[in-house]
């Protein structure tokens, strides 16, 4: 079920994003990629909800995803930009479908595990891009223009973003290339199933009730700010017995890093670049 935006909504969406709330937009590629690139650089990812010892849901309807990533912009979940920019494009007219996917490091595909992503599916006259911009680091600059009978391109969207999609009988494959290798990040089903919105926001719930995936899938506090130049990246990998944690920058083609001795240089370092404000330690499971 496609939900309701009023002309107030879409405002807010488009100022949140950095757009004039008079733009003129219609059903076509250039909406799609104006869209997709401004609330790629406009909001953030961030997974710290997940980490919490006393974990707060998430509503993901539209007026409330929104409100987060727009307007007191806290960032959000993989399923919460997707989410955000479906609906707006649903709106607008364009063809748009659902994807699951899953992970790659949560193991090969098990049917009895909760899906963790979702990307999206466009279709404009007889062309198919894909859309993925809640990925954190390996999030889609850009929408990509694919055809499913001829998966020979890669997709080189900037400086560190270069990706590709491959394929056998049952799965399509997500890939990233990172250090000159082809790394999988996650899958989806070939030949291709869509879902529901309502079937995509079970499955972030599920994730979000699972312990196992929580807990085991994914211990690394993660913020993604992507920006026009490239990207800056936090990551805390909280199983380390000494604290680990660091910030990297992409500008275009080079990249720095930087690490922290304790949770509250990293914190407060957040605070600063991004204006997020992580939660205490004590709030962390």
């Amino acid at each position: 079920m496609q939900q309701t935006i009023s002309k107030e909504d879409l405002k807010t969406y488009l100022k949140g994003i950095g757009l004039p709330t008079d733009i003129q937009l219609s059903v076509s590629v250039e909406t799609l990629y104006l869209l997709t690139n401004k609330q790629f650089i406009y909001t953030f990812y961030q997974n710290t909800n997940t980490h919490l010892k006393e974990l707060k849901p998430i509503s993901l309807e539209f007026v409330d995803i929104l409100h987060r990533l727009c307007v007191q912009k806290i960032g959000g979940l993989c399923y919460e930009h997707e989410l955000l920019l479906y609906n707006v494009l649903k709106h607008l007219g364009f063809q748009v479908e659902l994807i699951r996917c899953f992970i790659q490091k949560a193991g090969p595909y098990n049917p009895n595990q909760p899906t963790t992503h979702s990307l999206m599916y466009v279709k404009i006259t007889k062309e198919i891009f894909l859309i993925d911009i809640g990925f954190g680091i390996r999030s889609l600059r850009y929408p990509i223009l694919i055809d499913f009978q001829n998966l020979t391109n890669s997709y080189d969207l900037f400086p560190f973003e270069h990706f590709r999609i491959i394929e056998n009988e049952t799965l399509y494959s997500f890939q990233h290339l990172i250090d000159g290798s082809w790394v999988t990040c996650y899958h989806f089903f070939n030949p291709i199933q869509f879902q529901t919105q309502q079937e995509i926001k079970q499955d972030c719930q599920n994730y979000l009730a699972s312990k196992q995936l929580l807990v085991g899938g994914d211990n690394r506090i993660q913020i993604c700010k992507n920006t026009e130049y490239g990207k800056i990246q936090y990551l805390w990998f909280r199983n380390e017995q000494q604290f680990t944690a660091f910030k990297k920058i992409h500008n275009f083609d080079k990249a720095t890093k930087i690490e922290f001795a304790n949770y509250e240089d990293f914190k407060e370092d957040i605070k600063q670049e991004i204006g997020f404000l992580l939660p205490e330690k004590t709030q962390l499971r």
